[in-house]
C-alpha cells in the first residue's frame, strides 16, 4: 500500500513538471509578457505612490469661491468643469509618428510597448488570414479602414512555438486593456488616438450565437474592435475590445 502511495506521488510530480514543461513551450512568450506587464505596472505604481503630491482639498476652506475644478470620469473619459459648472474639454496629444509607421500602417500600444503592422486583405479566406498574421495584425475584410467608421483587427494571442512569424502572441495582453486605455493607430502615416470603453469574451459561431457586430453592434461613434482568440493558448473563445476615436 505504502508503495502504491509513493508511485501514485512519483506519477502526479512527473505529471506536473511535464505540464508545466508543455505550457512554457506553447504559451511561453504570452505568459513572460503577462508577467513583465504587471511587473512594470506595480512598478510604475509604486514609483507614482512615492512622488503623489498629497491631497490637496483638506487645505482649502469651504469657500466655493477658491475651491479648484472638480474633475470626474464620464464614460471612460476625463471630464473637468468649471466653478460654473461649464464643461472643459481635455487636451489628447497626437502621438509621434514612429519610424516604423513610414513603411506600414501601424497599430501602437504603449502599455505593452507594441508596435505591429496592419495589414489588409480582400477576402475573408481563413488561409490567406492566417498567413497574414504571420506579418502583423489583420484589418478584417469588410470592416472600415481606421478612423471612417466601423473597424476589426485581428491578431494572435498566441502560436505554436515552431510557427514563423514575430507575431506570434502580439494580442496575448489584449483582455489586460482597461477602460480610459489609449492606443494609437496611424494610418497612411496619419496618427490616430483611440480611447478603450469596453471589452467582451465570447463563444464565437457556430459553437455559440455570438458575433464581433452583435456584442458591440456599430454605432454614430467611429468604432476600433481588437481581437483575438482567448484563453491564451486556446482557439475556443474569443476577446474582443472596444475602442473609439478620440483624437
Amino acid at each position: 500500500m505504502q508503495s502504491m502511495f509513493k508511485d501514485l506521488k512519483l506519477f502526479f510530480q512527473i505529471f506536473f513538471i511535464i505540464f508545466i514543461i508543455s505550457f512554457l513551450i506553447f504559451n511561453g512568450a504570452a505568459f513572460f509578457d503577462l508577467v513583465g506587464y504587471k511587473i512594470n505596472k506595480l512598478t510604475g505604481a509604486v514609483k507614482q505612490e512615492l512622488i503623489r503630491t498629497p491631497s490637496f482639498l483638506a487645505d482649502f476652506s469651504s469657500d466655493p469661491e477658491i475651491l479648484p475644478p472638480i474633475s470626474n470620469i464620464i464614460s471612460g473619459g476625463l471630464h473637468i468643469f468649471n466653478q460654473s459648472g461649464s464643461l472643459i474639454s481635455p487636451t489628447i496629444d497626437l502621438p509621434a509618428i514612429p519610424i516604423e509607421a513610414e513603411s506600414s500602417n501601424l497599430l501602437e500600444m504603449p502599455q505593452f510597448n507594441i508596435k505591429v503592422p496592419i495589414l489588409e486583405v480582400e477576402t475573408p479566406d481563413s488561409g490567406i488570414i492566417y498567413k497574414k498574421l504571420k506579418e502583423g495584425v489583420v484589418l478584417y475584410p469588410g470592416s472600415d479602414i481606421p478612423g471612417k467608421g466601423y473597424s476589426i483587427i485581428v491578431g494572435h494571442s498566441s502560436q505554436y512555438p515552431w510557427d514563423s512569424g514575430r507575431y506570434r502572441s502580439v494580442f496575448a495582453l489584449l483582455n489586460q486593456l482597461e477602460q480610459g486605455d489609449k492606443i494609437y493607430v496611424f494610418w497612411n502615416q496619419k496618427p490616430l488616438v483611440f480611447e478603450v470603453r469596453d471589452k467582451n469574451i465570447f463563444l464565437p459561431w457556430p459553437q455559440g450565437t455570438e458575433g464581433t457586430e452583435t456584442i458591440f453592434p456599430p454605432s454614430d461613434e467611429i468604432t476600433l474592435i481588437l481581437q483575438s482568440c482567448w484563453p491564451v493558448g486556446t482557439a475556443s473563445k474569443r476577446v474582443a475590445v472596444k475602442t473609439v476615436l478620440v483624437r
